[in-house]
């Protein structure tokens, strides 16, 4: 059956997202009325050193950064900046995208040209020396494709990343195949794109082992380059990204440094539909009244091979009953 394709035009410039009128998860906390307003600073040029700052770090976290920002880097220069998108749903794979995206989108506004083959994937490591300071922020070309039910708490999320991260973003439902054909189809109009960054990891419960950092799409899907920037990152290196105390942007003491869609606080690990996620039952606290809402968030999963538990409604259920059988005791 086919389905329908709609899209919505979110940009920097806007001011309002539209929320899906989708019955909530009864699992998910209530989204808060003040949301992330009073602190959602823009991405600035001091972001963008602060991550090459993290790239100079001898460390396996630095050594991952380093990594992406020259893949990332690397498709800037094959593509142009304006022919390359990012695939943003909320989610903490592509957040961490978004961010590595912003920073190095600076810094490619300090190179004249950019190399026009597409088939040079040089493996130069971009330079981590602050570049002169840029006082006007790049705008990134991003595709939201949107689920069928989304939780109101991605939405606002979403439309917080957008004013940001200077996000030239646009929301298409349907299908993931019709939905990135309709989203290309319309940008042949104005800038065609030929080359879309996505956050899947190869560890991944459904990662694909085999996947390049540049792989174009297979037969039958749009055509169009695959950039697969954290393709090597743990679950672990995600969090540890998100949550680096020198990397401020839009957090807090409590919620930590870079902002992520608040279910991640009421442990949820994977996002999708409203019905078909759940919090990880993994992190349940059970008989633990002190945790908030009852559930340990997202970056205490230590077994990230259980990162998609809470997309499991049995198992969620019988979590469940085993609390409330430890209430009545």
């Amino acid at each position: 059956m086919a389905c329908s394709v709609r899209t919505t035009e979110l940009s920097s410039h806007s001011g309002s997202c539209r929320t899906a009128g989708s019955t909530s998860n009864s699992t998910s906390p209530t989204t808060s009325t003040s949301t992330s307003t009073s602190r959602s600073r823009e991405f600035g040029q001091a972001d963008a050193d602060a991550v090459y700052k993290l790239a100079l770090e001898n460390l396996p976290l630095g050594l991952k950064v380093k990594d992406a920002l020259r893949i990332i880097d690397q498709a800037i220069e094959d593509y142009g900046l304006q022919h390359v998108a990012l695939s943003f749903n909320g989610g903490k794979d592509c957040t961490v995208l978004v961010h590595l995206l912003a920073a190095a989108a600076f810094r490619s506004q300090q190179r004249p040209t950019h190399n026009s083959n597409p088939n040079s994937h040089s493996t130069s490591i971009p330079s981590t020396t602050p570049p002169p300071t840029s006082t006007s922020p790049p705008h990134l070309e991003c595709v939201y494709v949107r689920c069928a039910s989304p939780f109101p708490q991605v939405e606002t999320f979403v439309e917080t990343c957008t004013q940001r991260y200077h996000l030239n973003l646009r929301a298409v439902d349907g299908g993931m195949k019709e939905a990135l054909q309709n989203y290309l189809d319309q940008k042949k109009q104005e800038v065609p794109i030929q080359a879309v960054l996505v956050g899947t990891r190869r560890h991944d419960p459904h990662g694909v082992q085999h996947l390049a950092p540049f792989a174009r799409t297979d037969g039958g899907w749009p055509d169009f380059m695959r950039v697969h920037p954290i393709l090597d990152w743990t679950y672990k290196e995600i969090w540890d990204f998100l949550r680096h105390p020198d990397l401020t942007l839009g957090g807090s003491k409590e919620a930590g440094l870079i902002e992520w869609c608040e279910l991640y606080d009421y442990g949820y690990t994977s996002l999708g539909s409203t019905h078909n996620t759940f919090p990880n039952p993994m992190l349940k606290a059970i008989g633990d009244t002190s945790v908030k809402g009852g559930w340990r968030p997202a970056w205490e999963l230590k077994d990230e091979t259980q990162e998609r538990a809470g997309r499991d409604a049995k198992l969620m259920k019988q979590v469940i009953e085993v609390e409330e059988q430890i209430v009545t005791l």
